[in-house]
């Protein structure tokens, strides 16, 4: 996946941001040269902060939801989805009874299976009701 690959990029950089601080030189007795210690910990607090909120936004930019599309259909088990792109039936989870089959629609949510092998979408949200399904 993408995000184990920024997760260990930022991982390494994060790293060698902490080995860069054992390279600072040590001052005799001419005075203190560069940063003092709490700006270098300042800046590598800084740097982690940047790293973790910049992984964050990576990781959820490319984490999206699953999302079906298709008519809504009721049986005895309750109300199923025919998707149009992989042209599997689901059984929809999390749905309010208010929804009504022979509708057209555009869900997100997640697919799992169900303690008997069946496909089902637990629904998160309606993303678009297209109206009555054609024939």
């Amino acid at each position: 996946m993408a995000w184990r690959a920024v997760l260990r990029t930022f991982t390494a950089m994060a790293l060698c941001l902490v080995l860069a601080l054992q390279a600072f030189p040590q001052t005799g007795g001419f005075g203190n040269i560069g940063p003092s210690k709490g700006e270098v910990v300042g800046i590598i607090a800084g740097a982690a902060v940047g790293i973790v909120v910049a992984g964050y936004l990576i990781y959820r930019g490319t984490h999206k939801r699953a999302s079906i599309q298709g008519c809504v259909s009721s049986d005895q088990n309750g109300l199923r989805l025919s998707n149009e792109k992989d042209k599997k039936t689901y059984v929809l989870a999390g749905v309010s009874g208010t929804r009504q089959s022979g509708r057209r629609v555009s869900l997100s949510g997640r697919k799992t299976k169900d303690s008997v092998g069946r496909l089902t979408f637990q629904v998160q949200k309606l993303a678009k009701d297209y109206g009555a399904c054609q024939p």
